[in-house]
């Protein structure tokens, strides 16, 4: 009597630690994946920081050009005006639209990097198997059905159903 009792709270552990060893094996590549998704996200927003200060530091050589423009002659003054009107103000447009553009990119990053964050606290690990499962898992084990057609007909994924496989070391 106390062989059976011994031997159900060894299962157990055997089973919670099979359990535990997933979990962990689950959290570690979900914290590869934040990982990588993580550094891309840093990547386009070093990026981005380096296209705005580029931007910058042209708005600012065309405002010193505009500047540099001399006001003793005012004819002369006017012309400079002139020429420097249709050579910039193509440039100030483009400056807008590629500014625009990139505002656009970093706010459709951000949402993106919003709506990562959201589906990773939303992600939950994966219910565990009942003994029920787990005699219908061995039973059709036994009638000779594959791993894929297990997991169809019983429901479960194919990583629960060869973890039960495991577990009760049929495979």
């Amino acid at each position: 009597m106390n062989y059976g009792i011994e031997i159900a709270v060894v299962a157990l552990a055997v089973l919670v630690a099979g359990l535990i060893y997933y979990v962990i094996t689950k959290e570690g590549e979900t914290t590869s994946h934040i990982r990588s998704v993580a550094k891309a996200i840093d990547d386009v927003h070093r990026e981005l920081f380096m296209m705005d200060k580029r931007l910058k530091q042209e708005l600012e050589i065309i405002t010193s050009l505009q500047e540099s423009v001399p006001r003793e002659q005012h004819s002369l003054h006017a012309e400079l005006g002139r020429e420097v009107n249709e050579i910039s103000v193509p440039i100030m447009e483009s400056l807008a639209h590629i500014e625009g553009t990139f505002s656009a990119y970093k706010d459709k990053t951000e949402n993106r990097l919003r709506y990562l964050e959201e589906r990773i606290r939303n992600l939950s690990l994966p219910t565990s198997i009942s003994g029920l499962d787990d005699e219908k898992v061995i039973s059709r084990y036994s009638q000779g059905l594959d791993v894929d057609a297990i997991a169809k007909e019983l429901r479960l994924s194919k990583p629960e159903v060869e973890f039960v496989l495991k577990i009760n070391q049929l495979r």
